[in-house]
């Protein structure tokens, strides 16, 4: 069952190289540095916002926030984001993330292919999400604070 995430509701950083497991997997993901001092939100797989700074161009994700425990047995936790409707790459840029929900905890599969398939229906649930009133109205906050002049 999908809840709203507890603070941040919003992430900012610049999108990093990673180990590009997920572009083998089907799933090509932005690693994301969190700016210094970010309130990181629990690991999960989250729906959310992307927001590039640059353009002000918003796509669609799913946020998994973790580990990695499929792959590696360390406790680093990782920031990524599976642009729903992109796979462009945009090593370098400055993104914001705009948390909608929480979809799960974060796992360790038995096989790469377990992973895939939660992976599916984590970014079918994200969808659905992501349309929901909550969802539109999070997008609407994540435009409005993309298009405040900076403070000087």
């Amino acid at each position: 069952m999908a809840d709203t995430p507890t603070v941040p509701a919003h992430l900012t950083g610049a999108v990093v190289r990673g180990a590009g497991r997920g572009r083998g997997l089907g799933f090509p993901t932005a690693n994301i540095a969190a700016d210094p001092g970010s309130r990181i939100p629990p690991p999960a797989i989250y729906s959310g916002w992307v927001v590039r700074h640059s353009t002000g161009v918003v796509h669609r994700g799913t946020i998994s926030i973790g580990s990695n425990p499929t792959f590696c047995d360390t406790a680093e936790v990782h920031v990524e984001v599976y642009c729903h409707d992109t796979s462009d790459e945009f090593y370098g840029e400055r993104v914001g993330l705009w948390f909608v929900a929480r979809i799960r905890d974060t796992v360790k599969f038995a096989s790469s292919g377990d992973l895939v398939r939660a992976a599916r229906r984590d970014v079918l649930r994200s969808e659905a999400l992501l349309a929901s009133g909550h969802g539109r109205r999070v997008l609407g906050g994540a435009l409005a604070a993309h298009r405040k002049p900076a403070s000087v």
